[in-house]
């Protein structure tokens, strides 16, 4: 992926984690706190200025409670 669609990609992401938290009922400070993350972290992955690692991903999905590739189905 280059450019726009990463940073479209990206973005698209951190919609789907920040929705997925939301209905968790969680804030950003208790996910990053479940998934060992910075709150700065999980700001940045939901706002898509942050590009995670699979292991970044893995700890996300446990915290959300979903497998990690529910992480990646949403709408593009």
């Amino acid at each position: 992926m280059k450019g726009t669609d990463s940073t479209t990609f990206l973005k698209g992401f951190g919609k789907h984690v920040k929705e997925l938290r939301n209905r968790r009922g969680l804030t950003q400070a208790n996910l990053a706190f479940e998934a060992d993350l910075s709150v700065s972290q999980v700001q940045r992955i939901e706002y898509g200025n942050h590009n995670l690692t699979i292991l970044t991903l893995m700890a996300l999905a446990k915290a959300l409670e979903v497998e990690p590739a529910q992480l990646l189905k949403f709408d593009r």
